[in-house]
């Protein structure tokens, strides 16, 4: 698993390299960041269709697992040259505070009824 949570950070540092925008993203990867991935993802092909023969997750969430069977590194990078640079940056920003949140842990959890 620890070798595909690599992979997966990869490719999100790898789609901030593209989009120029820095910091590049150095979070933990767990399966709330890999959900959000997955929605960037998803929300990137509609933008640019670079990523159109994607099929859409199981159950609508991305796991790590899946991330890496569907765009392993090599594939990803190879589609990358396809992404509009315009749609990078938009969903980046659009979902970075997000990927933060989920890396720490905090993120994609419901708050207790008595909250």
């Amino acid at each position: 698993m620890d070798k595909e949570k690599v992979e997966v950070k990869e490719m999100i540092q790898s789609l901030y390299r593209f989009a120029n925008i820095l910091p590049v993203w150095d979070g933990e990867v767990n399966d709330d960041v890999a959900a959000v991935f997955g929605t960037m993802i998803a929300e990137t092909r509609a933008c640019s269709n670079a990523f159109g023969w994607v099929p859409k997750p199981p159950g609508g969430r991305a796991s790590i697992t899946w991330l890496v069977r569907q765009l392993g590194r090599g594939v990803f990078n190879s589609y990358r040259s396809q992404l509009s640079f315009t749609c990078a940056r938009a969903v980046i920003y659009k979902w970075k505070s997000a990927l933060e949140m989920a890396s720490l842990g905090v993120a994609m959890r419901k708050l207790p009824q008595w909250a």
